[in-house]
Parts: C-alpha cells; structure tokens; sequence
C-alpha cells in the first residue's frame, strides 16, 4: 500500500485543491489529455514472462495464481505490466508538466496540458496520441433515503435472517447458496467508489479490508478526511455494506466472508471533475495485489466539455475505462460494472460497455425495469446490460452516522444492483475456483431468468434476465470444496476430505480421486468413500503412506443421480487441483491452517468398535494422545509423533497397548504438545 507522512499530507491538500480549482476555472487554457506513448522504450522486448519475472515486477503471487487460471505459465507477463518508460515521462516533465496518473496498461499518463503546448506533444515522435481526459459533472445519485420501498415477502426457512435484505437476496436466491455454506469466503474483491466509512459499525464488524487506498489524496484512507466533501465516501459506504455487510436480522450481503480492497478513485463535489485516470489506476493496483472480482458502481457515459466522449465511442474499444477493465478480464479478474443511471444519456456508460465486462441493470421487487436503468445496444450492436438485479428500494446501512443507533435505509440505483451481481460472482467463483471471467460470465447470464418470462431471448432492457445465484454454482455441474488432508495415523495413511454438492444428486459409489505425483505419469485412481451429510455429503480418498499428499496434482470424477458424470475442476485432467503451490493449470488448494491448538470431541460418542478423534494444530508440534480409564491408568498412547500444521484425525479402536480389547465405560484421551498445551475429554465405550 501508498504511504504518505502526516505533515506532507495537509501540505499535499492544499496544492491538490487549488490545482482542482484552476482547473475547473481555466477550462479553456488548460485540459487533461492521455498521453499514449507507441512503445515501451527503446530496447525494450519483453512480450512474455513466468513467475519470477512477475515478482520481480512487484506483482503479487496471488495475483499470478489468478493469472494463472487463464494462461501458460511462462506467459503470465506481458508487456501490458512493463513500466512506461521513465525517459518519455521526463520528456513531458522538462516541458513544464506533471504527470497525474501513469497506466502500465494503457502505456499513457494522464496530465492537464496548456492549449499552446498540445500541438508540441503530439508532434513527439514517441506519442502515438493524445485523448481528453473523460468527465462530466456529478449530478445526484438516485439513492435518496426512504425512496423506493423495501418490501418485505414472508421468508422461506434459511439458516441466516436476512432482516429487511430478504428481498434484495432472495430475488437473486443468495439464501439457498449461504445454505450450502458458500458465502464468498477466500474471495478477493475489490471495490471502486466514493471512499468507505467502515470502521467501526456493527454491519462490518467482520470485515476484512486487505488494502485501501485513496487515489484522490494519495493516502490509505478511504473514508473521509479534511477537504472532502461531507458526502464523500457516503456512496461507497452503502454499496460496500450491500455486498460485505453481515448484520443478521438487518442486512446480510452475498459475499460477507470475501475479503476486500478498497480504491477512492471518484470525487463527488458538484463542480469539479469526475475522472477516469483514478479508476484506471484503482484497477491496475488492485489486479497486481491479486483481487478475484472488481465492483464498479461507477460509469462514464457523455460528458458536458466537447472534448468528452460521444455515444458512438461507447464501443467497447474506444474509452480508457473499457480498455482497462477488457485487460483486467484478460489477467483473470471477474469485472462487474453498475449499467449506468440515464441522467446522462439512456444507453449503458463506459466501462460497462465493455465486452468482457458484466454490465448490471436494475429492477423493482416486481422484476419491472427500473426506470432510470440504462439500456442497449453498445455503440457497435451488442446487447447490454448482461444481466439485472434488484436496484430500486434495495436495503444498505444508513452512510450519514446520524443517530445514536446504527440504523438502514432504502436505496435505489444500479449503484446497489452492481454489488449484488458482484457477490454472486463470488459466490460462483468459490464454488469453481478454477474459472476464468468468460466462464463466470457465462454461468450468471446463461442460468439468470429470462425477462418477460415467455421469452428465451435475451433482449436490450433486461439483457439475459434476473441473476439466479444457486443456479449459476451448479452451471458447471457439481461442487467439490472444502478440501481437508487427514492423518490417519492408526493406519498410517493420510487422506484427502472433500465436500460434494449437486443439484441433481449424487450417486454415492460412483465417486473416485484421480491422482499423479509427476505430470509424466499415468493418473492412479481411488475410490472416494462416503462418510456422512446431504448438503454437502463428505468423502474420504485414502492415499498410500508412500505417496506426499504436497507432490500429487489430482481431479475427481463422479455421477448425479441422473447418470450425468461430473469433473472436478472444470476442464481437467487439463487442469487439476494441488496442495502445493500453483502454477498454470494447477488449481491451489488453500489448506488454511487453523488459528489455535484445539481437540475436538471424538466420534461417535458413545462408540462400541471404532472411534475417531480430531484436533488442529496452529504450528508444528511433537503430539501425543493418551487413553486413561476411569481410575486414571494409561490404557494406550496412540500417538506420539512430530506433525505439520493443520487439522489431524486418527481411530481408537478401543485397544489397549498390549492389544487386548478393552472393557466397556468412561474413558478420558488427552492431548499434549512441547508447546504446553494440554486438553482432555472423555468418551464412552458401550459393548
């Protein structure tokens, strides 16, 4: 992240602001141009490059792990992520400019050029082309507090209480995928908007913010701070608390367990500029810490200066937002955009015209359009928006901190529809790690329902239809999640655990784990035993003592009750799930290493053959579990051994150290550590 010292900070504000002034002041003299420059510099070849040359280029590995999903591994740098050369940019800077903004992607920087002075820059003969800076001046966001309704239907049973975000999660069944325990979690979105009050408000309580950063000030805070505008970071608030919030019996979003990066790239005050430069900056920075998905409720459409942008130009290939949100999708990033509200112009704004953008449209709790919802076609015939959702009386925390007690309110826009459509995609994407932003695409829009619903067409109002997240999980057939490698130490075995949903059943013989130690050698296939539960049902593969569970790259395969055969992950055996760390066509498996020692209650309990008793280690330990009868003697010590982190299980089978079978009662298995941990519970054995 950005880090600025304090005494700079208020010095920086006060240039920031008059600079603003000036420029809104001398419209005529002075005007932000792109700058785009032909190449990289001179001598520079690079097109390709592999992991090391990512992390040498400061790019994150997690954001080469997503990469990774979409390319080769010696392809996952291109020149798209070189810097812009430092010598063009001195160029500019010796003839008097600064440069505001400098986009990798784009190969430009973006600077307020003097009237006298573009002819001269232009001329350059390493410019390619000079482009105004789009903005327009903010007219007021439809999000009125009270405006629309929320209206609440009697709730099916859920495990969660919506409170009066039913509605707005039901209509898109976000209920019935929270249910099956999919809720967002080891997903990384990012979030481009106003700024963020998050801190302390029960409806974020559970936040997790990775990074933020406030592209305006150019500082680590995203809420509000002196010089900002009152409602500043009022917007992103609310769009953040509709997709992150997670306040049972008031507002639950989709995706509560995602983690998140927080970019303030829009100024709100009336008079000045709205501009692009920041949201081009806020995507690249948070595709190189590796964000999944990008919500933008944020759009640029016709602009009041001449020099902005026109409708003809809204054709996916013309305006800067475009251009970056195309080549975030191309890097593997899920990239979601609000439609657009028509008090610019009716069609869809830029960058939601962008064909590998999921462009988002709003509907009433009826599915009626709303009417300030933008529309198709883009510029160059496509339909937009892909889908909608609801964006009229949809429920958010209430931004202004104006009563004692944290209260919410109703909110109407594709602002709040945006997010929405956001969190399924991170439903989606837990669901299916191994998806890229095309098929993610593909599974909301082709399962959403179809608007009106007599028609199978898709159309330029509603687009595919209205998002139906439970659907759009099983698109690519079964689930396998939750993956958990056991110590079975009685039978010195390891194993791998998976959870299984289906939409259609499962047929539980029929499931089996296929696995290779060298990408060479022929796949060994075992059987995926089942062990328990309907949704999901847990499996347990049981791999030999002689194969390293961190060298196996692994698929699994089996049938619904239908007959239809479903793999796991999509696409193999081309891509296949591993332990170890990815690279492409490896799906990394995140086996999260628990926060604390902990020894769970064996089961079953009572047992009369056979037990099994877990625990998680938070670091590696030498460990030993006892068995004591009721008058304290040591029955067995079934484990002492030196094990890795992670959760452990092993089975009693009700044995004593000389092998003879003990008597039925009370027993008591303790755990011990070189760490000082000791825990005991009791079970009993019942002939």
């Amino acid at each position: 992240m950005y880090h600025i010292k304090r005494s700079f900070f208020f010095f920086s504000i006060f240039l920031l602001t008059g600079s603003i002034l000036a420029q809104s002041n001398n419209l005529s003299n002075r005007r932000k141009y792109w700058v785009f420059f032909r190449d990289k510099g001179p001598g520079v070849l690079l097109e390709k490059g592999g992991f090391s040359k990512g992390l040498q280029l400061g790019i994150s590995r997690r954001a080469l792990d997503r990469r990774a999903k979409m390319r080769e591994k010696e392809q996952l740098v291109d020149v798209t992520d070189l810097p812009v050369s430092p010598k063009y940019i001195e160029v500019i800077k010796e003839m008097g400019l600064k440069p505001l903004v400098v986009s990798r992607w784009l190969n430009a920087i973006s600077v307020v050029i003097p009237a006298d002075l573009v002819s001269q820059i232009r001329s350059l003969s390493f410019v390619k082309k000079l482009q105004p800076v789009a903005y327009f001046r903010l007219k007021p966001f439809p999000e009125k507090k009270g405006e629309g309704k929320v209206l609440m239907k009697e709730p099916e049973f859920h495990k969660l209480d919506y409170g009066m975000s039913y509605q707005q999660n039901n209509m898109i069944h976000v209920p019935e995928v929270h249910d099956l325990g999919i809720n967002g979690k080891g997903i990384l979105i990012g979030m481009l908007d106003t700024g963020f009050d998050y801190e302390n408000r029960t409806v974020f309580q559970d936040l997790d913010v990775v990074a933020e950063h406030d592209f305006q000030w150019n500082d680590d805070t995203t809420a509000n701070q002196i010089n900002d505008p009152y409602n500043q970071d009022q917007h992103g608030t609310m769009t953040l608390s509709v997709i992150a919030g997670f306040d049972p019996g008031n507002l639950i979003g989709p995706a509560y367990q995602s983690s998140f990066i927080l970019a303030k790239t829009e100024w709100v005050a009336t008079e000045t500029r709205i501009e692009e430069d920041h949201w081009v900056a806020g995507i690249e920075w948070m595709e190189k810490l590796g964000v999944d998905v990008v919500s933008s409720s944020l759009g640029y459409g016709v602009f009041d200066d001449s020099s902005g942008y026109k409708p003809e130009d809204l054709n996916g290939d013309k305006c800067v937002t475009t251009i970056a949100a195309d080549i975030a999708a191309s890097k593997g990033v899920v990239v979601v955009n609000s439609a657009g509200n028509r008090d610019f112009w009716p069609y869809v704004n830029s960058p939601a015209d962008g064909d590998s953008v999921i462009a988002v449209g709003a509907v009433d709790s009826e599915e009626h359009l709303a009417n300030f919802s933008s529309v198709g076609p883009t510029a160059d015939g496509r339909v937009k928006p892909d889908v909608v959702a609801m964006g009229i009386g949809v429920c958010a925390v209430n931004p202004a901190r104006d009563s004692k007690t944290e209260d919410y309110i109703s909110v109407s826009g594709t602002s709040f529809s945006c997010p929405l459509v956001a969190g399924v995609c991170a439903l989606v994407l837990q669901a299916h790690p191994e998806l890229g932003p095309m098929e993610v695409r593909d599974a909301i829009r082709e399962t959403a329902k179809r608007i009106p619903v007599d028609s199978d067409s898709i159309n330029n109002q509603y687009g595919w239809g209205l998002v139906d997240a439970y659907r759009a999980i099983f698109y690519y057939g079964m689930i396998f999640t939750n993956f958990k490698r056991v110590l079975l130490t009685s039978e010195d075995l390891e194993a791998i655990d998976v959870d299984v949903l289906s939409r259609t059943g499962i047929k539980i013989d029929s499931l089996f784990l296929f696995y290779q130690i060298d990408e060479k050698e022929e796949f060994h296939k075992v059987k995926l035993v089942y062990k328990g539960g309907e949704a999901p049902a847990n499996f347990r593969a049981k791999i030999p003592s002689s194969v390293n569970l961190e060298k196996i790259d692994f698929y699994i395969q089996g049938l619904d009750t239908l007959g239809v055969k479903h793999t796991g992950p999509v696409g193999a055996p081309r891509v296949l799930y591993s332990f170890s760390d990815t690279s492409s066509g490896l799906i990394f498996i995140k086996d999260k290493v628990p926060e604390k020692f902990y020894l769970y209650q064996n089961y079953p309990n009572p047992f009369n053959s056979t037990t099994t008793i877990a625990f998680d280690l938070s670091k590696r330990a030498h460990v030993t579990i006892t068995i004591y009868n009721l008058l304290g003697q040591r029955v067995i010590t079934i484990l002492d051994r030196v094990l890795e982190p992670g959760k452990q299980e092993l089975i009693w089978n009700g044995r004593d150290r000389f092998d003879r079978q003990v008597v039925s009662g009370l027993y008591f298995y303790q755990l011990r550590t070189d760490h000082g941990v000791i825990e005991t519970r009791k079970m009993i054995l019942s002939k």
